[in-house]
Parts: C-alpha cells; structure tokens; sequence
C-alpha cells in the first residue's frame, strides 16, 4: 500500500488513497487520541460515504472493530494498515508543537497594555464577568458589543475604543434568536445614535472545543474580532469543579486568537464570603481580565444600578469600579454612567474611597469606621495609615479625619 495524499485544512486532515479509491477525513481530532472519521469510497465520478464514526485512535480493540467493520464495505483494502497510518499521522499533527522562536527585546517596547475597549477588554486575551443570575450581565455583554462594531467613541459610559469597527460574533448558549433580537435593538434604541446595526449571531448547542473549527471559519471569512460567550456553564461543559473544562476551554480560545469575553455565574467561598467564577480555579487563572457584575433593582422599578469590580488583572494593574444605571422602556434600554456612592452597591468601591466618603462627615475612630462600612478593623488601620503618609488622612487622638487643605 502506497502513502496517501495528506492535505491538512483548519481543523482537518485529509488522507486519499488515488489506487484504493479510498478517501478518509479525520475532523476535531485531540492531542489524546480521539477523532471523528468519514470514510469515503469512489465509485467512478461518484464518491460516497461509507461510514462515519467518532474512534480513539489509541485503542487497539476500537481499532481493529473498525476495521472489521469497514471490511464489509471493501475486501481489497487494507484496512489495519490504513488505520494504523492515519492513527499515527493525526496524532502527530495533534501533538505538533509550534516552533521555538527566538524572542529580542524592543527599545520602543513599554507595559502599557492595548485594549479593544478600556478598560474592560484586553487585546486578544480572554475576559470574564461573572455574577449572579439577573446581575444584566448579558445586557452589559451586548453593550460592549454595541460600542466596539459602531464604534461609538463619544459614548457617555467611560469606555474607549477604537476608531474603526470590530465586528462581533455572539455565541449563545442560553436563549434563542428571536428574544436575542428583541433585547440587542432594544440596547441600540436606548443608545439612540443612528439607524439599526446587525451583530452576528451564532446559537450554541456544542461546547467549545467541539465548535471550535467551525468558529474559526466564521471568524476568518467574516472578520470578527470579538467573541462573546453567554455562557461559560454549557460552553465548557463538564464537571466545571474539575481543571480541565477549565483548561480546554481556554486552549480554545488561545487558538481563536482574537478578543472574548465570556459571561459566567458565580460561586461563594464559605469561608471568605469571596464571590468567584463558578467552578475550577482555572477559569480565574487562565483568564487575563475578570470583572464581577452586581445588580441593584426593586421589584417594579424600571431602572436598575449595576457595578463591575474589577477581580483579576494579569496585563494590568486593577482598575476602579465601573458604576452603570440602566432604564428600560417598552423597547428600549438605555445605559448611563452612575457615582456608586450614592447606591446600595457602594461596597463595591476601594476602601480608600469609602473611608474618604465616610469622614466627609467627621471624624470617627477605627472601630467606628469599621463597624460603618461593615470592614475589617485591621484593613481600615492600614487604610487609614496609607491614606496618611499621601497627605490625606490625619489622626487627633483615637480619631482620624480628613486633613484640611
């Protein structure tokens, strides 16, 4: 039996046996051994399909029932030994590492950090927000979404893009088209800027990894360069607690090589009470930029305040918390920049802020500060400590007050 004819495509390997009239296509193949196989044979002009099937291409009993189930289409062809060849062939293009490159410093290199949008979204580097179930996390997904494909550069939120469309694809795992339509015109219409704008739209029933070539195919025919990912639960799919949906999720986006931003639930840590992304560890680690979204609205009210606290910075340093008042309509949302301080999402302010915030009204001692922003007594000393050697604070007995100018 000669080699075949390998052709690798996005996602893909192709292997044809001319002498066989065999042709096998071996698709979302994985550095463990598995693969999905559609075996095709020519019959004259005509090719056909003669068997699809997902193998692990390690297992020799798998293996060899293969073949014996392809024997029944085709006697004359060898096929141990043309599943050997494509066993051994995938799994080397699967494990095939990149090349080392040889990285030389810049003189004009600094750290300051390229974004899609300030100072939420990173350049090609996966963001995250989280937070609980109706924290409008989804609307602030397709906010950013509005402002980087308009661009919307003047807009009155506090966010810098560029001077040139992104375009966005969003990845739905949760709802259907028809509510997606309705909730995205009505973020446009809140914004009233100009006529109507399509977003690309993709409704997700497989995980990532599974959908990852057909996704690169669609960002490279329609030049996204944003994906948002609503959200991470059915898009990673799994025991989330385990590291590696985790780390297969993120191995998908590394080779999407654009800018996300995936939207996720949250869990509590008991002992902490810190909120964080829902299962493994590896979802903060592995993300460069994870924001957590908090919502404040009474039952009836048509508005709403959120927060977005900055939790994890890898390419920065932490930013300040973002405050944002939504207001709905009938067919509109419209979304305005709002001062924390003045609502029930306060704490989700710097301590240094809050304490200043505090003292505006007299001066007050340790304790007192603490048990009124509901703070740890040591992290207010220290606070108060810090906000002194700047000049800020100063202390009069067991009491500390702003220092008059």
């Amino acid at each position: 039996m000669n080699k075949p004819a390998v052709t690798e495509g996005i996602g893909f390997v192709n292997y044809a046996w001319p002498e066989l009239r065999l042709r096998v296509v071996a698709e979302r193949y994985t550095d463990d051994g598995y693969a999905e196989l559609r075996f095709y044979l020519r019959d004259g002009a005509e090719e056909r399909l003669i068997h699809p099937t997902r193998a692990n291409l390690l297992a020799t009993p798998t293996m060899n029932s293969l073949a014996k189930r392809l024997k029944e289409n085709s006697e004359e062809i060898p096929w141990t030994d043309v599943l050997t060849f494509i066993a051994g062939k995938t799994l080397e293009i699967a494990r095939r590492a990149e090349p080392v490159k040889e990285i030389w410093p810049l003189e004009d290199d600094t750290l300051e950090v390229s974004y899609l949008l300030r100072p939420i979204l990173p350049e090609k580097h996966p963001t995250v927000i989280f937070g609980d179930y109706g924290s409008l996390k989804s609307l602030v997904a397709l906010g950013i979404g509005y402002i980087v494909q308009l661009p919307y550069q003047d807009n009155q939120l506090g966010l810098t893009t560029r001077d040139t469309s992104t375009k966005c694809l969003f990845c739905d795992y949760e709802d259907d088209p028809s509510s997606f339509r309705k909730r995205w015109g009505a973020v446009q219409r809140g914004f009233d800027v100009r006529p109507p704008m399509p977003i690309l739209y993709q409704h997700m029933t497989a995980p990532l990894v599974d959908a990852i070539e057909q996704l690169r195919q669609i960002i490279a025919e329609e030049g996204i360069g944003l994906l948002i990912i609503d959200s991470l639960g059915p898009a990673a799919r799994g025991n989330l607690n385990d590291p590696e949906p985790a780390i297969k999720y993120h191995a998908a986006l590394r080779q999407l090589g654009i800018t996300s931003l995936t939207l996720a639930h949250n869990s509590k840590d008991p002992f902490t009470k810190r909120r964080t992304i829902f299962g493994s560890v590896f979802f903060t680690n592995l993300a460069r930029s994870v924001w957590e979204c908090k919502a404040e609205q009474e039952p009836g009210e048509d508005e709403a305040i959120i927060s977005l606290k900055h939790h994890k910075a890898n390419l920065s340093r932490l930013q300040p918390a973002l405050g944002y008042k939504f207001t709905f309509t009938d067919n509109s949302i419209s979304i305005a920049k709002t001062d924390l301080r003045d609502t029930g999402l306060s704490g989700e302010l710097p301590l240094s802020v809050r304490i200043k915030d505090l003292l505006r009204r007299g001066a007050m001692t340790v304790k007192g500060i603490a048990e009124g922003l509901d703070a740890n007594e040591g992290s207010v000393k220290t606070t108060l400590n810090r906000l002194a050697k700047k000049g800020i604070t100063t202390k009069t007995g067991d009491r500390w007050g702003l220092r008059v100018l």
